[in-house]
């Protein structure tokens, strides 16, 4: 099994202290990553260390940022049966509370204070100088600040957009320094402020970062405790930019590099802070006192206690359905499985939730099929090099370094570089006419002849018909390491197939086909596309992953060295590559030129059998995608339709409703229907007599699927701060940093709202992800034991643990396991 352990990138510029306290402020902010890299974050990751109840009261001091659906939510629940009785009140003894009901019931109808304002600031005294010109009186200085700084930041990372921004000089003085400069150059910052004497201010701030930030603790008068909750109340008012700004820290950390930017940003709104202080007159400084003790009583707790008891039985609901499903608790029908002698396919498919239903129609249309899941990038951890000018994208997901580096090859050197120098002159075309469109020197006749031809593109592309070409599939590669750029050894690549195979539990009967089957999601004019794709590929389709693990378990030297290490793929066996298109559920083989004649039929038959299974699975889908009542044909030209409509902003719903994941083998899942809710993951506890497999597979995708579903949790719950907000308002600042809404400077992070909810109902119910474990306690106890941030997760209520027992499920609580099922 591959080492998925991952040691997350923290911070380490500073020691002790003030410096101490920048550190741990910084790092409880969770990164985000560009829209061509986007993968699903766990917003409070930065919080894990804490109860999932303790982090919403932080955050409701320092942010004003309430974590769960209002009491409204929770009554609509009950009243519709999807919270009981008997869930409720398991959640109340859980949080160890009295059993009465009377009152929960009928607390979410009385008047509740269940949020408080955050920690304001000093600058929230002033009101902004153009705002009040205006007669806005709505708009203070700390909102004039936020937008000046996140204007900065817009500025300071663009990668290509900026045609008039300003630029960073001969030399890079960080992002602190070019804040520093461009607040002293602007003339009109007294007005602006409508503090007189801004600017020269500015002007006498020290240019070191650390001598600005020590008189500028000085002039706050903040110590102690205080410190740190200062300095993340700073970084939560500018929130989308501080996670970008984690996020360069982060990718940099995993490539063994040092980069301070969110701590550059902090001290860039430290020295804002103390501009107010300088300013502030006694009574706005008494003002500011009374804010932030108000901000410290954070609420009512009985109100926060009830919320969260709501909360716990909301997710109780919901795990008795998945008992249900699983046939926990009653006598089920016995569910028919392949054996040796009828297995034809072994299809591994990514753990992603919208597998779980394309999997449980093929093995229905094809009985002979056993379906496996594993992360989608099949433990390829890889860069890939594509021709062209363009830099490697990274294919794996976002805890873990590149060491591996695919590059893509037509063959030969001379026809490798006439393709790159074919591409290199269309992005320098492409790169002129971006210039002579929006340089200041450009005609309107320029301006408005580009428009026309990108209004036909439009309708051209709005009219066209089938798939989306995939060029990928016509070009090999080779695979090198990342640092060097040496071919990898033959034993090198059997180290990669052994970790993939027992990783996914698959060392023997294996299937005369066997494919490697990713996934991604085509749309057109979506800047969110990444999103829809493989989280486990950061963002990326999973084709090139997949074809990349068929053709290794094709190479006859790796299998002779596999066979050598125990695991004996038999000469009947061959690999394919194919790829799932989450969107129109059209399932493309890869190589087919590849496939020896002896396994054509089987191939074919399999073909057969994703086109029938696509059939069901699109009309399981059509109910939430508002397509009822369409014939077979109908529904799959609608869904390829919403794929090249450039106006469409629901192609597909993504993971929207994702819930739970299960480690255990097919056997214990096969044939139940989970409502496209559960990240399946193949584990036989049989071959894994040490736990290591487990230990790898709860620290890495574990935690993955824990990202995703906090991120979907957040982006429904508190959709202000950790969603994108509109998306028909989205635009994107620089090249691919992220979206703005509207004219805002915000950086939106998270999913958009579209994405959850349809305009009347959410489509994502916020609950916390339910992790179901086939394995003895003692193997999952040791686990936790050794891993610090799988004991987080599950010790601080982040995830909820359970395993399958003899006689339905356990579930995990302070230590003990309950029989629930």
């Amino acid at each position: 099994m591959t080492n998925l352990s991952v040691s997350v990138p923290e911070l380490q510029v500073m020691d002790d202290g003030w410096r101490d306290s920048f550190r741990k402020a910084c790092n409880l902010i969770a990164p985000v990553w560009p829209l061509d890299q986007w993968i699903a974050v766990n917003p409070f990751w930065g919080l894990r260390h804490s109860t999932a109840a303790r982090a919403d009261q932080l955050l409701q001091e320092r942010g004003g940022i309430n974590m769960l659906m209002p009491p409204e939510y929770y009554r609509e629940a009950w009243d519709g049966g999807r919270i009981r009785e008997e869930d409720l009140r398991a959640s109340i003894e859980e949080f160890g509370g009295e059993q009465c009901l009377a009152d929960y019931l009928d607390w979410p109808g009385r008047p509740s204070n269940t949020s408080a304002p955050g920690q304001g600031s000093i600058l929230g005294t002033f009101s902004g100088g153009p705002a009040n010109s205006a007669g806005n009186g709505e708009e203070n200085l700390a909102e004039v600040v936020c937008d000046q700084v996140s204007k900065t930041c817009g500025a300071f990372f663009d990668q290509r957009q900026g045609r008039w921004s300003a630029t960073r000089g001969e030399y890079d003085t960080g992002l602190f320094g070019f804040w520093l400069e461009s607040v002293r150059e602007d003339r009109s910052l007294d007005f602006r402020t409508g503090l007189a004497g801004a600017r020269a201010f500015f002007n006498a701030v020290p240019d070191t970062m650390d001598e600005a930030i020590e008189e500028s603790i000085k002039a706050i008068r903040v110590s102690g405790q205080e410190l740190e909750a200062l300095f993340h109340s700073l970084l939560l008012r500018v929130n989308g930019w501080a996670s970008w700004c984690r996020g360069e820290d982060w990718r940099a950390g995993l490539e063994g590099a040092s980069s301070d930017r969110c701590a550059e940003l902090l001290a860039i709104m430290l020295v804002w802070e103390s501009l107010g202080a300088g300013f502030a007159s006694p009574a706005q400084k008494a003002q500011w006192q009374k804010q932030r003790a108000r901000a410290r009583r954070a609420g009512d707790r009985n109100d926060r206690n009830r919320l969260w008891v709501w909360q716990r039985a909301f997710e109780l609901g919901y795990q008795r359905t998945l008992w249900q499903a699983l046939g926990f608790g009653h006598q089920t029908e016995p569910v028919s499985v392949p054996d040796n002698e009828t297995l034809e396919v072994q299809a591994v498919f990514c753990i992603d939730v919208r597998s779980e239903v394309m999997r449980r129609h093929l093995e229905e249309v094809c009985p002979g099929v056993q379906t496996l899941g594993f992360a989608g990038f099949f433990g390829m951890p890889i860069a890939h090099q594509q021709h062209g000018p363009f830099a490697p994208v990274r294919r794996l997901p976002g805890l873990l370094s590149a060491p591996y580096r695919l590059i893509d090859t037509k063959g030969s050197l001379r026809e490798d570089f006439a393709e790159n120098r074919a591409l290199d002159q269309k992005e320098i075309a492409r790169e002129s006419v971006r210039k002579a469109k929006y340089s200041s020197l450009s005609t309107f006749t320029m301006v408005e002849t580009t428009g026309l031809a990108w209004a036909w593109k439009l309708l051209k592309d709005s009219l066209k018909r089938g798939q989306h070409s995939n060029t990928e599939h016509c070009i090999e590669g080779r695979l090198v390491h990342n640092h060097g750029g040496d071919p990898l050894s033959d034993a090198e690549k059997v180290t990669l197939a052994e970790n993939m195979l027992r990783g996914m539990s698959l060392t023997g009967s294996f299937a005369p086909l066997l494919v490697f089957v990713g996934h991604g999601s085509h749309t057109d004019n979506n800047p969110n596309q990444a999103g829809l794709d493989c989280g486990a590929c950061g963002g990326q389709s999973g084709g090139v992953n997949a074809r990349l693990a068929a053709r290794l378990i094709n190479e006859p030297e790796i299998r002779a060295g596999l066979a050598a290490r125990g695991i004996r793929i038999p000469d009947y066996t061959w690999a394919v590559a194919a790829e799932h298109c989450t969107a129109t559920d059209k399932v493309t083989i890869a190589d087919r030129h590849l496939i020896p004649d002896s396994h054509v039929h089987k191939l074919a038959d399999l073909q057969a059998g994703f086109e029938e299974a696509g059939v069901r699975v699109r009309k399981e889908r059509a109910t939430p995608l508002k397509l009822n009542g369409l014939g077979d044909d109908q529904l799959k030209e609608a869904m390829e339709t919403r794929t090249r409509d450039w106006s469409e902003v629901r192609p597909e719903w993504g993971l929207a409703n994702n819930a739970a994941i299960i480690f255990a083998k097919r056997t214990r899942t096969r044939g139940r229907n989970l409502s496209g809710r559960v990240f399946l993951h193949d584990y036989d506890p049989a071959l894994d007599a040490d736990g290591s497999l487990l230990e790898g597979l709860l620290a890495a995708p574990m935690i993955v699927a824990n990202w995703i579903n906090l991120q979907y949790f957040a982006s429904v719950t508190v959709p202000e701060v950790y969603g994108s907000g509109n998306k028909l308002l989205h635009s994107v600042v620089g090249g691919n940093v992220g979206v703005v809404e509207g004219n805002g400077s915000h950086l939106r992070i998270g999913l958009p709202l579209q994405s959850v909810h349809d305009g009347t109902y959410w489509r994502h119910e916020p609950v916390r992800l339910t992790v179901l474990i086939d394995a003895p306690a003692q193997r999952i106890e040791s686990v936790i034991r050794c891993q610090p941030d799988v004991a987080a997760l599950v010790q601080n209520q982040w995830v909820c643990l359970c395993r399958m027992s003899e006689n339905g499920a356990e579930r995990y609580n302070k230590g003990q396991w309950k029989s629930i099922a």
